[in-house]
């Protein structure tokens, strides 16, 4: 397969930065948005020598979409497929992923249950465990068990007002706060953004909330993803 092949197969863009790539990390924005939005954050993905695998969308609604499991199971497939490429088999077989929203959700189940051995460091934004509950659920048979997962980090950031209104875009009873209490030994940081909204992630949202809530994040990704 040519990496146009790959690109087409998965609707991702591929992101190289200058000089040698020391590993790859894989982008997912959140549910139905643009990829341009996140721009300011994986720019600076690429700027830590990473080649940049970036989902151009996350559509789970069915029959047009994909569900959040197919989600994970592309994720860990089309880094495979990308290190089989001519020039990629000496590129390290471990990867990160960084995530917002049900992106942030879908790391952290490859994490658990798609890629355990090959997962590296993770920063998820704002993870939403919705429709269905799956990290989160009080249900054991239904439950994808993050403690499973191998991942030697994992960072996790929560705005403070994602989880307020009459309608929160993440449900305080399925966010990354619960995530820390049900897996806290997993967990490697956590942080919530002040004053940030569930869309402050992205870059047109211009208020000094949300560019000082993407200032830390990116601040953690030069911080671990090396």
């Amino acid at each position: 397969m040519s990496e146009a092949a790959l690109i087409k197969k998965y609707t991702v863009q591929i992101l190289r930065p200058e000089g040698t790539p020391h590993g790859i990390t894989v982008f997912l924005p959140g549910t139905l948005l643009k990829l341009k939005d996140y721009k300011s954050t994986y720019d600076v993905i690429v700027e830590q020598s990473q080649i940049v695998i970036a989902f151009e969308s996350m559509n789970p609604f069915p029959i047009i979409g994909r569900s959040h499991n197919k989600m994970a199971e592309d994720v860990a497939s089309v880094v495979q497929e990308f290190r089989t490429l001519e020039g990629n088999t000496s590129l390290p077989a471990k990867y990160n992923i960084v995530g917002h929203s049900l992106g942030g959700k879908v790391c952290l189940m490859v994490a658990a249950k798609f890629d355990i051995e090959n997962v590296n460091k993770i920063i998820a934004l704002d993870p939403v465990d919705d429709k269905p509950r799956e990290l989160t659920t009080p249900k054991p048979r239904d439950k994808t068990n993050l403690g499973n997962s191998e991942a030697k980090e994992i960072h996790l950031f929560q705005s403070e007002k994602g989880g307020k209104g009459l309608f929160p875009l993440c449900p305080s009873d399925r966010n990354a706060s619960v995530i820390l209490e049900l897996y806290p030994d997993e967990i490697t940081s956590f942080e919530i953004n002040e004053g940030a909204g569930h869309m402050s992630y992205l870059d047109k949202k211009t208020g000094d909330a949300d560019k000082k809530a993407r200032e830390v994040v990116q601040a953690k990704i030069r911080e671990v993803i090396r």
